[in-house]
């Protein structure tokens, strides 16, 4: 559990055991093998059976949950307002609640309880099953203390305990097919879907594929859940406030549900990927098609299957996706090698498919604006948003075929497609570095300071693509003790310091000894693409320039032959 600690202070353990129990588990007891003996659905189209789509259950609402606290940290001011510390501590934990109830109407594996999983959120928001996380969220703390603020300034049409529900109610937006990004961009039309959503009989919505309008007809029904209210009609007023105290609360919900959209979308993939029912899930390197490994509860059998669905086989291609701290959508492979070209072009294609669901998902989820007060507009316009697709180390041209295949089908896409070095492979500390550094502009006054004192420890610039070398780097400061590499680490970075303070301690019995500024390291590791053969250590706080070694080796590095070497070192002419 210590990975999940990070939703401890948003909701209590004992609760999101509590909840995960009554209404996730019963989700991965619908996906077992023993559930699927005598499911003829199954066997006819696994691709397509929801027990072989991504996980629903247990794991997966503590990943998201999880994932949507990371996220609100690093977009908080880029692709969403910048907000005070106590108020984006309120935007999460409802995001964590949110979170807690997404996906529970997945327990109906049919299409139709499929398809309308996220209104069963919404009506389950009003009813006893969540009746523990209501009393945790009207209780003393964070949510409790800004709602008591609002109301004593603009009273609520309705009691607390309501409007709690409403917004828990709101987690209906995860699903974009049932809101679509435009509908959660308008106020007067997202009220009259979430009271739709909230009231409107269950067997209606499923007959309507599970997806309640957002016209502004009144309501079909208000039946269901409307025995709570004095006066239906006033359910959600704080939704559609124009300004004020309500507008600010609305702006806080329909952020963390912006947040929780990407999550959802962003959740742990690669080796990692399993089943509801915990099935692992794999791309087969000879045929590109979706294998799955199947286990009874037993454990005491094993069976491997292999199906046609593209979807899922690119889905287990996917190593990661997330969004960068510079607020661009950033998306690595596992594997761009296969083994002929019919498989390679199948990868190619159904990873295209996948790329285009997380861009569909993810980017149109932060293209709304704050009504209330006191909101900074975020640094990142959506419209500025880069697809950036890593080169996967195994075959890196495999990016170039999907970013290809992407714009092509999606002409829209292609200005902001950009396939980027692999760091991925990189050890996670080194990675994390790399990601929050500073990227260096190639026309600024720190790339002249990069080429000038590169140039006079002997580097060759001559003919340098500045904007090509620079397209990658970043610049981060690194804190005395602070280990830069660790030995037997993938050489994904090449790295130049700026001033003295960084200590090489290299392998074989030889000394430690003192990097100089402005001279790269981790050359050798990067031509060999072979592991580190040193430790490096700053004694001192040193700032360094990062470069994706893929990029140095195709940019910067530029081996001297011997007579050129010779000229450079033969001491220059001088006349009396």
């Amino acid at each position: 559990m210590d990975r999940w600690s990070v939703l401890d202070e948003h909701l209590p353990r004992a609760i999101r055991t509590d909840l995960e129990e009554r209404l996730w588990r019963p989700i991965e007891a619908q996906a077992t093998l023993e559930a699927l003996y005598d499911d003829p659905a199954f066997i006819a189209d696994p691709g397509h059976h929801p027990a072989i789509f991504a996980d629903h259950g247990v794991v997966h609402v503590r990943d998201v949950a999880a994932g949507l606290v990371r996220l609100l940290d690093t977009i908080d001011g880029v692709l969403l307002p910048a907000r005070p510390p106590a108020r984006r501590q309120f935007v999460e934990t409802l995001g964590v609640a949110l979170a807690y109830l997404h996906d529970i109407g997945m327990v109906d594996m049919s299409v139709d309880g499929r398809r309308s999983h996220a209104v069963y959120a919404a009506q389950a928001a009003f009813g006893s099953d969540v009746d523990t996380l209501v009393e945790h969220l009207l209780g003393p703390g964070i949510v409790r203390d800004r709602l008591d603020s609002i109301g004593a300034t603009v009273p609520f049409a309705t009691p607390l305990e309501l409007v709690v529900r409403e917004i828990l109610s709101t987690s209906v937006a995860h699903s974009k097919s049932t809101v679509p990004g435009p509908v959660l961009d308008d106020r007067v039309a997202l009220r009259r879907l979430l009271q739709r959503a909230a009231f409107t009989p269950m067997e209606l919505l499923r007959a309507d594929r599970g997806r309640p309008s957002a016209s502004p007809e009144p309501p079909i029904a208000f039946e269901a859940n409307t025995v709570l209210y004095e006066d239906p009609a006033r359910s959600f007023e704080w939704v559609s406030a124009p300004n004020g105290p309500h507008a600010d609360l609305a702006d806080d919900v329909i952020d963390a549900v912006r947040a929780l959209r990407a999550a959802d979308v962003l959740r742990q993939r690669g080796t990692v990927l399993r089943t509801s029912g915990g099935f692992e899930l794999c791309m087969d390197s000879r045929t590109a098609q979706a294998v799955c490994t199947l286990r009874p509860d037993t454990g005491d059998a094993v069976y491997v299957i292999t199906y046609d669905d593209d979807r899922g086989a690119g889905e287990a291609n996917i190593r990661v996706a997330f969004v960068t701290p510079q607020g661009h959508l950033r998306i690595a492979f596992h594997r761009g090698s296969f083994t002929n070209e019919a498989a390679a072009r199948r990868a190619a294609r159904s990873v295209a498919g996948v790329v285009q669901d997380i861009v569909a998902d993810v980017i149109p989820s932060f293209g709304g604006s704050s009504l209330g007060n006191g909101l900074p507009a975020p640094s990142r316009s959506v419209d500025d948003i880069e697809i950036q697709l890593e080169r996967p180390d195994d075959h890196p041209d495999f990016a170039d075929a999907v970013a290809a295949l992407v714009a092509e089908d999606d002409p829209s896409l292609a200005r902001r497609i950009v396939v980027v070095a692999d760091v991925e492979g990189a050890a996670p500390e080194e990675r994390r570095r790399y990601h929050w550094g500073e990227p260096v502009d190639p026309d600024g006054l720190d790339a002249d300071d990069v080429l000038r004192g590169m140039a006079a420890c002997g580097v060759d610039i001559d003919g340098l693509d500045r904007a090509a070398a620079f397209s990658e780097v970043r610049r981060a400061t690194i804190q005395p003790g602070e280990l830069l590499v660790t030995r037997g680490s993938p050489p994904a970075f090449v790295y130049v310091p700026t001033a003295a303070g960084l200590v090489v301690r290299p392998d074989g019995g030889y000394a430690p000894r003192p990097l100089h500024p402005w001279i790269p390291v981790g050359t050798t590791g990067v031509i060999r693409r072979a592991e580190r053969n040193a430790a490096i250590e700053a004694e001192h706080e040193v700032d360094v320039i990062i470069i994706p070694g893929e990029l140095y080796a195709g940019a910067w590095l530029h081996p001297l032959r011997p007579e050129e070497l010779a000229a450079r070192l033969r001491p220059p002419v001088t006349t009396s």
